[in-house]
């Protein structure tokens, strides 16, 4: 037998595959897997959901046959928004801000909030503070009388070494008196 000169090719294998298959499957799966991010990305059940642009659809009647009447379109509800919460700045709507020289903070050590509105007809205290990592601030009515109400503050504080976030949270702390402040005094005084 005669043997051929040149290189010796080995028979194509189980395990053999050309080249452009080998970059076909290559471009098949990223291409898959770029379709399955893109499909879970779309979808916002597990994540945070952005916030809709859109106006409220209304329905549109649809005529059953010519010449027919229909009843006019009954509007739909409208949205009752985002939820509520108080302004960080200004008196909120529907709340009083105390008369000058009503409230005496003086007691109170730099640092505590003496920011303060009344609301339900002077009822009740709220006061505005910013409470920051593990700091803690609490509001409690005191001694009342005829001439004046007391509402103790508290800040509690963390303990040496422990380790805190260093976020800022607005709060409102809500202090109910027996009756409405009227034309008493608001004496804030620090609580331990």
């Amino acid at each position: 037998m005669t043997e051929i000169p040149g290189p010796r090719v080995q028979p194509l294998g189980p395990g053999f595959r050309p080249l452009c298959m080998r970059t076909t499957v290559k471009v098949l799966g990223v291409s898959v897997l770029l379709l399955s991010v893109a499909a879970c990305g779309g979808q916002s059940g597990s994540g945070a959901s952005a916030p809709s642009t859109s106006a409220p659809v209304s329905p549109v009647p649809v005529s059953s046959a010519p010449g027919s009447t229909s009843p006019p379109p009954v509007p739909l509800p409208s949205p009752s928004g985002p939820p509520q919460s108080r302004p960080t700045q200004g008196v909120p709507p529907g709340d009083t801000a105390p008369a000058p020289g009503q409230v005496d903070a003086s007691a109170l050590p730099p640092g505590y909030p003496h920011d303060l509105t009344l609301a339900q007809g002077g009822k009740v205290v709220v006061i505005q503070a910013e409470e920051g990592g593990c700091d803690k601030l609490a509001a409690r009515a005191g001694e009342q009388t005829a001439q004046q109400a007391v509402v103790v503050v508290t800040v509690t504080k963390a303990p040496h070494g422990q380790m805190c976030p260093m976020h800022i949270r607005d709060i409102s702390l809500p202090v109910t008196l027996d009756q409405p402040l009227g034309g008493r005094k608001l004496v804030l005084r620090p609580g331990s």
